[in-house]
């Protein structure tokens, strides 16, 4: 018995063993046969695309411009190459938040100011989706892995051959369905919230919380709002706030227009900032938006719940957008950057500022002006797609001149979503 049970055993280990390298053989297998089908294709698509590029030159030569950006950013991009600087809370006293010792109103000779900003990191994209595990097991991942790949590469090429030089897999990737689901479920989640507002228990968290879900539908002030949209230049951002604000976009404009007519300059809309991009030198972090150009729907933008079709591109305002962060710039110079506008009167009038941007853009945003002593998990965790948080910054300006910006360690509320696995909502 004891020998027929060792065989059966064995004989299942065999199986077991011979299954798992079988399907660990299927991207093998896919490759292979995806690299033969691209070889035997070769002239057929060499045709295709020189025929593309002579019927369409303008956008061939644009698609051929972000190849030899790719290149260019990946070789040479300094995004990443900086320090955290020294502690900020030494310029703010105790009862501002920060550590040092003088008064605010006695014996410091720097001016101080703040304003209210929340943070909303953008959908899950179609780069994520390629190249990233997400929430899906390590092995589901690497068993897809070559056929999303090979997906992937199919799309960007249909987009090259057909001349659509504002769609892009890889660059400054789109939502993917996903992403999309994330930013509706902030929509949802704004809306639940809406309803049930002032039915909460008392309490300071949960007033603060009241006050940011006011903040982001312009409740009560549809027709003058408090806040001001902004988002990076990066396609992902821009229409995960407009997903995911779209019930405020309609109120506002709404009432915008009953108020003072078709004025443009009243419009409630999206405002880009290039200081924004994200903090990485991979393709999925170069715009293609032209500086100051029109922003194009992608496949999600012209069919947002709540928005009228059509009215996307109305929404994006342009005016400050120069293109491409510069090769020689890094994190560190466009966080800075991020802070003065900010406080940028001209720029940003309101005193409550609601940003769409980017994970490592956010962290790095936390581990600069949060106090040194304080430890939050925002300093070591991603914010999560579609997650949104409030914070206080605050602005010293020093008696030379100099400004020194931090973020108020007894600010940070938690609106939606979270950091790392650490989620509400």
């Amino acid at each position: 018995i004891t020998s027929s049970h060792h065989h059966t055993t064995h004989h299942t280990t065999i199986m077991s063993d011979g299954i798992l390298s079988n399907l660990l053989s299927i991207p093998a297998f896919l490759f292979f046969q995806g690299t033969w089908l691209i070889h035997s294709l070769r002239r057929p698509l060499i045709l295709v695309s020189a025929l593309c590029i002579l019927s369409n030159p303008r956008a061939a030569i644009r698609k051929l411009k972000l190849f030899y950006l790719t290149f260019l950013y990946l070789a040479f991009c300094k995004d990443k190459k900086w320090k955290i600087p020294k502690d900020t809370s030494f310029f703010f006293p105790k009862e501002l938040g920060g550590t040092s010792t003088t008064s605010s109103s006695s014996g410091s000779t720097a001016k101080y100011k703040e304003k209210t900003v929340i943070l909303i990191r953008h959908g899950e994209s179609t780069w994520n989706d390629t190249f990233n595990a997400g929430d899906r097991s390590k092995l589901i991942f690497f068993l897809f892995f070559i056929p999303n790949l090979l997906h992937a590469l199919a799309v960007e090429t249909y987009f090259f051959i057909s001349g659509k030089d504002d769609e892009s897999w890889f660059f400054d990737s789109a939502l993917s369905a996903k992403g999309v689901g994330q930013g509706e479920g902030l929509r949802k989640f704004l809306r639940k919230e809406k309803m049930r507002l002032g039915s909460s228990s008392s309490g300071n968290g949960n007033a603060r919380e009241e006050h940011a879900v006011k903040l982001l539908l312009a409740l009560d002030e549809e027709d003058d709002p408090s806040s001001q949209v902004v988002s990076s230049n990066l396609r992902r951002a821009i229409s995960t706030a407009a997903i995911g604000l779209a019930d405020r976009f309609v109120a506002t404009n709404t009432s915008i227009q009953q108020q003072h007519g078709a004025n443009i300059n009243n419009k409630d809309g999206i405002l880009l900032l290039p200081c924004m991009q994200e903090i990485s030198k991979n393709p999925d972090a170069l715009t293609i938006l032209p500086p100051k150009g029109v922003a194009h729907p992608t496949w999600c933008d012209d069919v947002i719940v709540g928005l009228p079709p059509g009215t996307f591109t109305s929404l994006i305002d342009t005016r400050y957008h120069t293109g491409n962060k510069s090769i020689d710039s890094n994190g560190l110079i466009r966080l800075n950057q991020f802070c003065a506008d900010i406080f940028d009167s001209s720029k940003l009038p309101k005193s409550n500022i609601i940003f769409a941007g980017h994970s490592l853009f956010f962290r790095s945003f936390f581990q600069v002006y949060l106090p040194r002593g304080m430890e939050h998990v925002s300093k070591k965790k991603k914010l999560v797609n579609g997650g949104t948080v409030m914070v206080t910054l605050r602005e010293a300006t020093l008696g030379n001149g100099r400004k020194e910006y931090m973020i108020d360690p007894k600010s940070v509320v938690m609106v939606y979503g979270g950091f790392g696995k650490h989620t509400k909502g």
